[in-house]
C-alpha cells in the first residue's frame, strides 16, 4: 500500500484525506508504557523552550548532572551532621530539636534513619517543582536545594568547632 496514490489528471482520481492521513506506524498510545520510560535517552526536555518562558513556571523531563550533584552532596552533608550530633552527644552535648530528640530516645539507627528519611523526603517535590517561583518572587524552588546544602555546610563547620572545644579534636 502506497502512502500517497499517484494522482491523475481526472478529478476522480484525486485521493481523499482519509487516503492521505493513513498513517504507517502503529499507534504508540495503544501499548502499555514501559517502566525504562523512566530514564529518557539524552535530548529531552532539561529546560524551558524560549526566553520568554524561563520566569513563568514550567516542568522538564530530565535534570541537569549538576543538580544530581548537588543533592548528592545535601544527602551526605545530612549524614555527616546526624554523625557529628551522635559524637557531640557522646561528649555531652544536647540535641535541641525536639523530633531529632525523639529519635535518639530510641537509639542511633532510628536516629540516622529519620534524619535521612527527612532529608530525602521532599525532594522530589522540589525537583518536579523546581522552575517554579516562589510566592511570586524571582527565586525559584529549585535554588532552595544548594541553600540547603551551604546551611548544611555551615552547620557541619559549627559543629567542628565545637568538637575542637569541647573535645578536643
Amino acid at each position: 500500500m502506497r502512502l500517497f496514490p499517484q494522482i491523475s489528471a481526472a478529478a476522480s482520481d484525486v485521493p481523499t484525506e482519509s487516503e492521505i492521513d493513513q498513517r504507517t506506524q502503529s499507534d504508540r498510545r495503544k501499548t502499555p508504557t514501559s517502566p525504562w520510560s523512566a530514564f529518557p535517552p539524552a535530548g529531552q526536555r532539561m529546560a524551558c523552550r524560549r526566553a520568554r518562558e524561563h520566569w513563568r513556571p514550567y516542568f522538564v523531563d530530565r535534570f541537569s548532572s549538576g543538580m544530581f550533584i548537588v543533592i548528592l552532596m545535601l544527602i551526605i552533608a545530612s549524614i555527616v551532621d546526624a554523625v557529628l550530633t551522635i559524637q557531640l552527644i557522646d561528649a555531652g552535648a544536647s540535641e535541641i530539636n525536639p523530633l531529632m530528640t525523639r529519635l535518639l530516645e530510641h537509639g542511633i539507627r532510628p536516629f540516622l534513619f529519620g534524619k535521612y528519611v527527612l532529608t530525602v523526603v521532599g525532594l522530589p517535590l522540589l525537583l518536579i517543582f523546581q522552575n517554579h517561583c516562589l510566592f511570586g518572587t524571582r527565586i525559584r524552588v529549585g535554588y532552595l536545594i544548594p541553600m540547603a546544602v551551604v546551611m548544611y555546610l555551615v552547620l557541619i563547620g559549627y559543629q567542628l568547632v565545637l568538637m575542637h572545644k569541647y573535645v578536643g579534636l
